[in-house]
């Protein structure tokens, strides 16, 4: 299930904060404070700084969201649909319920986000101009946020993947080899070169200049784009590898039964299952799903008739849906166990555990090529 904050909708897509977006975002707002502006600013108040590094960092994270927001409604328009945008530390992903069909729509939903921080960087330098006679404080305010608009704009054209220049660099080679996969593979290798050349500059940076800021900010860029592309690479082929899977292949064959009229303190401690099939006179009635049991130890008095989820609340899987259908699924609804149709009901079930058992087994085998 996807980390982090919900905190609200646009456009109907939902917004995330990822944890780690406050650590940055306190970063940011102190660096602001207590080091750019105060000197820029020499006869600005201590609080008036605070504010104005609050303020500004907001408005940066903003910009990222238009950026994001600019990859998202290009993907809508070429079909894609999007389900949520997570801001991360260096940034933020949309979650897209696909990959582009073709080699044009990817290249043009990565140019959107470039493109809009090029925007937004020069409307912060028309501001600037505008309000530098006026108002210094908001006129140095907008000139960090035109500089770091810009700056997020080049980064993300860097030619490695995940960024957007290395979506860019996929679509290239996508269109003329037709192979996906290869393009895949290439611009993740791209990124994983690039990282590794900003950690030496960083290293390189420490040794022969001693600015330890500059040095060790380029090494966490650099293992930061080395170390997505290759999550993104293994993400992209176990995708490649769960579409090729057939829902009867992650059922989960060993939920133990009980009747309801059993009480929990008189089952819960024969098995150490997390999905437990309840059934009645009438057959199998729900299941018990132990993640979702809170205090425990307070329902041990309770039959099972009073702790289980009706088997007709559970979500039903068209047999046709391959693996990778039925994880996004799982994901965006948030739930831990599906139906499938067709299925008998006492083993027709794919639940959180399931998969994530049959993927370990197929990583440990090592996935096919995608």
């Amino acid at each position: 299930m996807e980390q982090g904050i919900n905190i609200g909708k646009l456009f109907g897509i939902q917004f995330r904060l990822h944890y780690g977006w406050f650590i940055i975002f306190g970063l940011v707002s102190v660096f602001l404070a207590t080091q750019v502006f105060p000197d820029i600013l020499e006869n600005t108040s201590s609080l008036q700084l605070w504010v104005m590094g609050l303020a500004t960092s907001l408005l940066f994270f903003a910009s990222v969201i238009v950026h994001e927001l600019a990859h998202s409604v290009v993907g809508r328009a070429n079909g894609m649909q999007v389900k949520s945008i997570t801001l991360f530390i260096f940034g933020g992903a949309a979650n897209m319920s696909e990959e582009a069909e073709t080699a044009g729509s990817e290249f043009k939903m990565a140019l959107a986000g470039p493109a809009s921080s090029l925007v937004l960087a020069g409307i912060f330098y028309v501001l600037y101009i505008n309000l530098n006679g006026q108002s210094p404080e908001l006129a140095v305010m907008n000139y960090w946020l035109a500089q770091i608009n810009l700056i997020l704009a080049v980064f993300n054209l860097i030619p490695g993947f995940p960024l957007d220049g290395g979506r860019i660099l996929r679509a290239a080679f996508w269109q003329q080899t037709k192979d996906l996969t290869k393009s895949t593979r290439i611009s993740t290798i791209a990124g994983q070169i690039f990282g590794y050349l900003f950690i030496a500059a960083g290293i390189f940076i420490v040794i022969r200049t001693q600015d330890w800021l500059s040095g060790v900010w380029l090494g966490l860029l650099g293992w930061y784009l080395s170390d997505t592309a290759r999550t993104s690479l293994r993400q992209y082929t176990l995708q490649q590898f769960l579409k090729r899977v057939s829902p009867a292949e992650i059922l989960d064959t060993g939920m133990p039964s009980a009747k309801s009229n059993q009480l929990w303190a008189d089952f819960a401690n024969r098995t150490d299952k997390s999905y437990i099939l309840v059934e009645d006179e009438n057959g199998l009635a729900g299941i018990i799903n132990r993640h979702n049991l809170k205090n425990a130890d307070s329902l041990k008095s309770k039959p099972l008739a009073e702790l289980y989820t009706p088997i007709s609340q559970i979500p039903v899987i068209p047999p046709e849906e391959n693996a990778l259908d039925i994880a996004r699924r799982m994901n965006e609804d948030d739930i831990e166990i599906v139906r499938l149709a067709g299925e008998d009901t006492q083993t027709g079930f794919i639940t959180l555990d399931s998969f994530i058992a049959y993927v370990n087994k197929a990583a440990d085998k090592g996935f096919t090529n995608a």
